[in-house]
């Protein structure tokens, strides 16, 4: 499992701080400034904005993104593993205000991606469909502003409800929290991430403390990075043509990251019409090699596929 990462600096609706960015006060409660996981969210430049829920929905938040040039694929548009990432984020914080004062941990994600290439920035609208006292699930779009709203993705993220033990959760609503400066000499996502190339086609991530989320343990778009670099390696070693890019994703979080290095292992299960269907296990090497995450990516070429 991986929780969803706290913004770093959240702010009321009238954009003035919420609180002082502090760290922790006298009874040991984190304030926003120093909380762990913080950086994943500020290196895609995600903004988030609580809005009225409509019928049917329990939390709406919406996140706006630019493409900078070190996030894109060869495609030309947002890398996958960003994709899945701000899904996560905002998926996840959507569920995480909808079960206050619990908070959660993301289980699965479900994510279909109809066009590789975009413009941006994007919109990543996030609502809380349903919400009780074990799990919480939301529905996530993504479109492009500069491709004229144009569908990127759809996604499905469920979340588990836990304690947040000392964590202050003491939030401003609406939220709104502020997207950080470009970075101009931003390194790619793998390199961000500590992604590397390992034996037998394996891909291997070392857990930074940058990509841990508010409970020390590893965010959920750092395990959707790796799953990415895995799936993509495999695919171009069993043939695939020219430069790839995953479509689809489907990410089980079984257990939580804490020790590492994570490897990252792909199995090519096949080919489709529209690319290779890979599976790929990732292992704690740090904790007995357990399994901590598995997941299946649809990885092909650089056309794009309307949704129908």
């Amino acid at each position: 499992m991986t929780g969803a990462a706290l913004p770093e600096e959240p702010r009321g609706a009238g954009g003035a701080p919420a609180r002082p960015s502090v760290g922790e006060d006298a009874s040991g409660r984190r304030g926003p400034s120093e909380r762990p996981g913080r950086r994943v969210s500020s290196y895609f430049r995600l903004s988030r904005r609580e809005l009225p829920a409509g019928p049917g929905e329990l939390v709406h938040l919406v996140g706006r993104a630019p493409i900078d040039p070190h996030h894109r694929s060869p495609a030309g548009g947002l890398t996958t593993s960003g994709i899945v990432t701000h899904v996560d984020s905002i998926g996840g914080m959507a569920c995480g205000l909808a079960v206050l004062p619990g908070w959660i941990v993301t289980s699965t994600l479900l994510v279909r991606v109809f066009r590789p290439g975009h413009t941006g920035p994007l919109e990543v609208d996030g609502r809380v469909v349903r919400a009780g006292r074990r799990s919480a699930t939301a529905d996530v779009r993504v479109r492009d502003e500069g491709g004229g709203g144009v569908l990127v993705a759809t996604a499905e993220v469920t979340c588990a409800v836990l304690d947040p033990g000392s964590l202050d959760l003491d939030l401003a609503r609406p939220v709104v929290f502020d997207a950080p400066p470009a970075d101009p000499g931003g390194m790619a996502p793998e390199a961000f991430f500590c992604i590397s190339p390992g034996g037998n086609g394996s891909a291997v991530l070392e857990v930074a403390d940058h990509l841990r989320n508010p409970w020390g343990i590893l965010h959920g778009g750092a395990v959707a990075a790796l799953a990415d670099a895995a799936a993509t390696r495999a695919a171009v070693a069993a043939g695939a043509v020219g430069p790839v890019v995953a479509r689809d994703a489907e990410v089980h979080y079984l257990r939580p990251v804490r020790v590492g290095p994570v490897v990252a292992r792909a199995t090519v299960l096949g080919e489709r019409v529209d690319g290779w269907v890979v599976e790929v296990t990732l292992r704690d090497t740090g904790v007995d090699d357990r399994v901590v995450a598995t997941a299946v990516l649809t990885v092909g070429g650089l056309s794009s596929r309307p949704p129908s």
